[in-house]
């Protein structure tokens, strides 16, 4: 590391001024909050300034003069200027702003989850270095043509096999990890998944610069259609025979294999009985919606690859072509006629009347009576006390929906059940403020795409004040997010 390079870093590079940022630990606490534990890819404007308003709320319990601006004002300030911490652009899906991050804050995010060990209190060298040699051993044998060698592997593989099955089978102790080794190995794998979330902004930037490149020769006209075709289409396959895309094909066919996804599910069943990790909460959710982020990592890399398609496709349009080369033409003309004239540029001038309105005759309305109001006689009220002291009661007596936990709950009930009714979830789950958290759930499945059907009632029975009631609701099933995603991605990939 060289002395300029590093003062060069730290003064421009935007990874470096989310850790050297005033209220850094906040800023970085929000973005990993909302985006990696709760797993959102991409999240519109009023979503993500409603739980940036929350986020500040509970701050400011706490510590009043912390971040004291608008939710607003900080979505801003990290997404221009030299900060770039989020990444704001408009897309087909969505009426408003989408914000993801960038891959300057998932470089910090993952520096701080390996510093930190992400709360897994150690650093597994036993297990990394058993990972390392079985890495090794496995470039070394299947890596080579050898046939010889490939033998000799195999025959020892059947080998210690049958060994551990003749051990078993006349009942000696069952060799097994020790507590250690367990907390180990499933630190090494949550550690590598978070890397792998982070590493699919570098594909998806691959993409992004071919169809940029695109544009650019389309716009300045210097090359023919087939010859800007034949570049995307030879940078396309680049970049697929690279390690890089190579591997991202191989990582979406194995996502999409159906048998990969049961023997995934049958192994977080099995990790949820496992004692050892009973202390690995955040590391188990994190596993129980794996394939559902990774899904939608994989989803937005395909979505960049469909841009692409169609940029090739508005350049095959003859018409389209005709009028770039027109515009080309004229822009050129523009520019020489300004390289004549720079010598002695002419006197022009444009008064532009900042204060003048404009109004469109169709836009006055027709003529309405005004409107008339009934007279009322105002008197004197006197307060009465015990109306005001049950009124403040009320409003003391009212909660706040916690929709986090909320989603929490139908997240850890899905995980085992393709669909989910809404009575068994407040079998499982009673709710804490009665009906009015029923009626948030229902919220929920319809906000988030699980199935409302209207024409149907279902008769659920929620504890009151007033004893156990019974309300007809709508029938609602919560749908896990393999099911909801399968389709989606597989069409994205044919």
């Amino acid at each position: 590391m060289e002395l300029d390079r590093l003062n060069t870093f730290f003064s421009t590079n935007p990874s470096a001024k989310l850790l050297r940022a005033t209220h850094s630990a906040y800023v970085i606490h929000f973005l990993n909050q909302h985006f990696k534990v709760n797993g959102n890819l991409a999240t519109p404007h009023s979503k993500i300034q409603q739980q940036l308003n929350h986020y500040l709320e509970q701050i400011h319990e706490r510590e009043p003069e912390i971040l004291r601006e608008s939710a607003d004002a900080y979505l801003t300030q990290w997404s221009t200027g030299e900060t770039r911490w989020l990444r704001r652009y408009f897309d087909s899906q969505h009426a408003e702003s989408v914000f993801q991050l960038t891959p300057h804050s998932e470089d910090v995010l993952k520096f701080l989850t390996e510093m930190m060990d992400h709360s897994l209190g150690f650093v597994g060298t036993e297990s990394r270095l058993t990972r390392i040699i079985g890495t090794l051993s496995d470039i070394v044998v299947r890596g080579s043509a050898d046939r010889e060698r490939r033998l000799e592997h195999l025959h020892a593989e059947r080998d210690r096999v049958e060994s551990e099955i003749r051990s078993l089978e006349s009942g000696d102790v069952v060799s097994t990890h020790s507590s250690t080794a367990i907390r180990e190995r499933f630190a090494d794998a949550i550690s590598d998944l978070i890397s792998l979330q982070g590493d699919f902004r570098a594909v998806e930037e691959s993409f992004k610069s071919i169809t940029r490149d695109v544009q650019k020769q389309q716009t300045e006209a210097m090359e023919t259609r087939g010859q800007i075709l034949g570049f995307a289409l030879d940078a396309e396959d680049r970049l697929k025979e690279e390690d890089q895309g190579a591997s991202f094909k191989a990582f979406v066919d194995l996502l999409l294999s159906q048998s990969q996804q049961d023997e995934l599910e049958k192994i977080i069943i099995q990790l949820e009985e496992m004692v050892e990790l009973e202390s690995q909460t955040e590391g188990k959710d994190r596993v129980k919606r794996m394939i559902s982020s990774l899904s939608l990592e994989a989803e937005r890399v395909l979505n960049t690859t469909r841009r692409l398609n169609s940029t090739l496709r508005r350049l095959l349009d003859s018409k389209v072509s005709s009028s770039r080369l027109r515009l080309a033409s004229v822009l050129r003309e523009i520019q020489a006629a300004a390289v004549r004239q720079a010598e002695q540029p002419p006197e022009l001038g444009i008064n532009v009347f900042t204060e003048l309105d404009l109004y469109h005759g169709l836009e006055r309305p027709f003529w309405q009576p005004p409107v008339k109001f009934d007279a009322i006689e105002i008197t004197h009220e006197e307060p009465d006390d015990k109306a005001r002291f049950d009124a403040f009661r009320n409003l003391a007596e009212m909660q706040r929906l916690d929709w986090d936990t909320m989603r929490f709950n139908i997240a850890s009930q899905v995980q085992f059940t393709e669909r989910l009714p809404l009575s068994d979830l407040l079998e499982t789950c009673p709710p804490v403020n009665g009906a009015i958290e029923m009626l948030g759930y229902i919220q929920i499945a319809h906000d988030e795409g699980h199935e409302v059907d209207e024409n149907s009632v279902d008769v659920v029975c929620i504890e009151t004040e007033n004893g156990l009631l019974e309300f007809e609701i709508p029938r609602v099933f919560f749908l896990s997010e393999t099911l909801r995603r399968r389709s989606g991605l597989r069409s994205s990939t044919i």
